[in-house]
């Protein structure tokens, strides 16, 4: 039995996608397919600080040592999540028009990957 069948795929997306909302760009197309255990796990904690910690854990922590880490595209997704969910988590600084404007804070966040990827 493949890892896989062990999750509704589906339902993760459309849930994750959901939580992304207008960065739905940022969905975890490489985790979803290698890893749909994470993406099980993020999609129950998106939101809370909690995810934060989880994918601060899955990045830096060398508790097991006998892991070989992420391939790369799977961790620029870990990363990019991380930056997205630390933004959104983040207060948010008032726009230019005098209210709250989460477009500035997702271009903060596309333009800051951007830079440390490469991309």
């Amino acid at each position: 039995m493949d890892a896989k069948d062990c999750f509704d795929i589906p339902f993760l997306r459309e849930k994750m996608l959901a939580l992304l909302g207008d960065k739905a760009n940022a969905y975890p197309r490489q985790i979803e397919q290698h890893f749909p255990r994470i993406l099980a796990k993020l999609v129950d904690l998106w939101g809370k600080p909690a995810a934060g910690a989880y994918l601060n854990e899955l990045m830096f922590s060398d508790d097991r040592t006998n892991r070989q880490g992420f391939p790369s595209d799977v961790a620029s997704e870990l990363l990019r999540l991380s930056m997205l969910h630390d933004a959104l988590q983040a207060p948010k600084k008032p726009s230019s028009q005098g209210g709250w404007s989460t477009d500035e804070l997702g271009a903060d966040v596309d333009d800051s990957f951007s830079r440390r990827s490469g991309r």
